[in-house]
């Protein structure tokens, strides 16, 4: 898959015009603590991959990585041969959420902070933005992004990748207009944020992606709706027919139990099957099949197959959430942290909290 482009952020010790504040910690580790913004330089990204699991929608991209196979596979960076105690941990990063990490995850933190920059406005390192003394409001919800990471098992590298393609996806001009009233929404229709996901039927990924989206707009408080679009692809001969029925269970009122079925037996989606699936949701099976097959809902299909290609999706699931691609783990934690820098960054008309 080809990753969006990141912002920069990675710093090269050789930029600086004066010395840094260094702080070594385990053979041979140099941390950044605090570096002005303008000495930002290209991200290492040569071996990068993007990190989110996906089923790839041509054949000349390869399915995405999930985030415990790229751990597996990078090497260990630095921060996995030493480990920081707590309270030099606290001292170093003041403000930073430190719960649920042990030694070297706290290590790793550090040097996440250290390399990468804050985008708050307090224009310097996520380190230096930590400290006790700076008012940058948003930085510890940074932090906390790259500690789920952390605790995901993933590599410096892959972390400081993934803050950089989701922080540069808030900008105004790298989101996609997408249409939110034409497919079926779950969750509460007047709320404030809508994640549209392309998937399809006979996608691994999207059926896992299922529990985690419901939780998400299911939720009392939650302020997000979810739009689901159709996106068979080529490759999934069953996935197309799936989307049919689908879109024949959505026109009587039954397409999120018909969504449920057809991801639960998406190695079972013949005929025979499908007319199994309309007759338990009390659907006319044979009517479903005849329709579909003739073709009545191929307007729609065609539509959400354009408007993703328009929008360069390329692997399902792909979620956008207020247009905004989401290139984290299709995870609940992941997903709600999104949402929540969503409705700050609304709340603040294209803003991140700063004092």
């Amino acid at each position: 898959m080809t990753p969006l482009q990141p912002g920069h952020a990675a710093l090269e010790a050789g930029a600086l015009s004066g010395a840094p504040d260094v702080l070594k910690i385990g053979q041979g580790t140099a941390i950044r603590m605090n570096m002005p913004i303008w000495n930002a330089s290209r991200l290492r990204r040569a071996t990068l991959l993007p990190a989110v699991a996906a089923c790839a929608a041509f054949a000349a991209f390869p399915a995405w990585p999930a985030p415990a196979r790229l751990a597996q596979a990078a090497p260990p960076g630095p921060a996995a041969a030493h480990e920081l105690s707590l309270e030099e941990a606290q001292r170093l990063l003041p403000r930073a959420d430190l719960s649920g990490l042990n030694g070297a995850q706290r290590a790793e933190l550090l040097e996440v902070a250290g390399d990468t920059f804050d985008y708050a406005g307090c224009n310097s390192t996520l380190a230096a933005c930590l400290r006790a003394d700076v008012k940058d409001r948003h930085a510890p919800r940074m932090a906390r992004l790259a500690s789920l990471l952390i605790r995901d098992g993933l590599p410096t590298s892959q972390i400081i990748f993934y803050l950089e393609r989701y922080y540069a996806g808030f900008d105004k001009t790298k989101r996609k207009k997408l249409a939110g009233d034409d497919c079926p929404i779950l969750g509460d229709p007047k709320a404030k944020l809508t994640l549209v996901e392309f998937s399809d039927f006979q996608c691994p990924h999207c059926a896992a992606a299922l529990k985690p989206l419901h939780d998400l707009v299911t939720a009392p408080d939650s302020k997000v709706k979810l739009c689901s679009k159709y996106f068979p692809l080529p490759g999934h001969p069953r996935a197309r027919i799936a989307a049919a029925c689908a879109e024949y269970a959505r026109k009587r009122g039954k397409f999120w139990e018909m969504n449920r079925l057809l991801f639960e037996h998406q190695e079972e989606l013949d005929d025979a099957n499908l007319k199994s699936f309309a007759q338990q949701l009390k659907l006319d099976g044979n009517d479903m099949l005849k329709e579909a097959y003739a073709g009545k809902f191929e307007a729609i299909i065609e539509r959400h197959l354009k408007e993703g290609a328009a929008a360069e999706v390329q692997a399902t699931p792909s979620l956008f959430l207020n247009g905004r691609l989401h290139t984290l783990p299709v995870k609940l934690e992941y997903l709600r942290h999104s949402v929540e820098d969503e409705l700050e960054w609304q709340r603040n008309g294209g803003a991140w909290d700063k004092e």
